[in-house]
């Protein structure tokens, strides 16, 4: 099939079955990549199915399988599984052997809860598989039959089919190397000093520009008000031992009194939020340590005054009129979701809000970049590489100790992923 245009007149074919998405019919055009992917129900699937599908003849079928019986287990460690998150993924190597033992090549395989599309890739992976998992499969299953199949990958989340098109459809791979360079270039220059730093030894000269003394992650940490003196302290400086552990109980830098993380309230900031024009009461958090990485070298060291310079310079900068996008969580007021922690998620109203001012800046200067890029497939791509990204960008991201071996993640520390 040939790519076109989404129109109008295909979304009113399909705007009235149950899961039409909310969003503008101009949103959802500049988001599909018809015929292949649609954010709304696809108005194609009947034309895929006749030029692919094979009619069902009841006098000449002669389809017929045994049960697929036999343990599946796949790692999770497939640098194409790791491409993009999502709950619920299943690693597309597992379901192979069920395509591969269920279907010949060339047949339709249709997913109505795809997720992140990996039984698509999995269809396609019959084609060409990769040697090591080829042989295992021959070894253990009867009449396999190498051979693409098509797949018809369906699911209500907008999000889980974004991931899935972008999974599934085929790309100009040298362009999208030059296209991301361009965008890496660009926002470097716009915000590559963000992450500029001091080198070992707190020299006083930074080394931004020749590949040296750039931060991967910025550690930050609650403060906590001690029930005591009333006095605050950083969660981090007094509650986390060596180890990583948390302490059993917290000593009051101010007055020696011992506490715990539930004894301590966790102490308040007023901000005036710039993009939705109100002010909101938020849990304090202050920058703790860096990581870094110098000549080659990784290394973990305190935050220091240039890299408070640094943060209070981007304070400075606006974030109106950078495309960041003020949108309510859940599109709701009040307690937004059932992951919603009072108290945890105060002043958390909008996904804005996840977000440091930093990754704010930086992602939308990298998403104004892409979509420069001319070729809609390519855009698709570099925003799907984006996001991608999400996860570890933003004020979920708890930190592992030393980023090292670890006992588990810390609550109340976070590490931003400034990378």
């Amino acid at each position: 099939m040939e790519r076109r245009k989404l129109t109008k007149e295909d979304i009113d074919k399909v705007r009235n079955i149950e899961g039409f998405p909310i969003g503008t019919d101009e949103d959802i055009i500049a988001l599909s990549d018809a015929p292949f992917y649609t954010a709304c129900p696809n108005p194609f699937i009947e034309d895929f199915i006749k030029e692919y599908g094979t009619p069902y003849d009841e006098a000449t079928d002669d389809y017929h399988r045994e049960p697929f019986a036999a343990d599946v287990s796949e790692g999770k460690n497939d640098p194409i599984y790791n491409a993009h998150s999502y709950h619920t993924k299943v690693p597309y190597k597992a379901i192979m052997r069920y395509i591969l033992h269920y279907t010949e090549p060339g047949d339709i395989v249709f997913d109505g809860f795809a997720g992140t599309g990996m039984t698509g890739v999995a269809a396609q992976k019959c084609k060409n598989p990769d040697r090591d998992f080829m042989l295992q499969i021959e070894s253990t299953q009867e009449n396999v039959k190498w051979g693409e199949r098509k797949a018809v990958l369906c699911d209500l989340a907008v999000a889980a089919a974004y991931i899935s098109a972008n999974y599934n459809q085929g790309f100009d791979i040298s362009g999208f190397e030059r296209e991301a360079k361009r965008v890496l270039d660009e926002s470097m220059k716009e915000c590559g000093w963000m992450y500029e730093t001091t080198p070992p030894n707190n020299h006083q000269e930074t080394m931004f520009g020749s590949g040296n003394a750039v931060i991967s992650n910025t550690v930050w940490s609650s403060v906590l008000i001690c029930p005591n003196c009333g006095k605050d302290f950083v969660f981090y400086t007094e509650a986390v031992d060596e180890s990583g552990k948390i302490k059993s109980k917290i000593k009051c830098p101010h007055c020696g009194a011992e506490t715990t993380k539930n004894q301590a309230a966790k102490k308040e900031e007023v901000i005036y939020d710039e993009l939705t024009e109100q002010t909101i009461t938020r849990a304090s958090q202050v920058p703790v340590f860096k990581i870094y990485r110098y000549a080659g070298k990784k290394y973990e060291e305190p935050v220091n005054e240039f890299d408070r310079d640094v943060l209070q310079k981007i304070d400075a900068i606006p974030l109106t009129g950078k495309d960041i996008p003020a949108v309510k969580m859940l599109f709701r007021d009040g307690k937004w979701g059932d992951i919603y922690r009072s108290g945890y998620h105060k002043g958390f109203t909008h996904t804005h809000h996840f977000y440091t001012r930093r990754n704010l800046l930086v992602l939308s200067a990298i998403y104004r970049s892409i979509n420069k890029c001319e070729d809609l497939r390519l855009r698709h791509m570099l925003l799907f590489a984006l996001t991608g990204c999400m996860s570890r960008l933003n004020r979920t991201n708890k930190w592992l100790p030393s980023l090292k071996m670890a006992p588990g993640p810390i609550s109340g520390i976070r590490c931003m992923g400034d990378s």
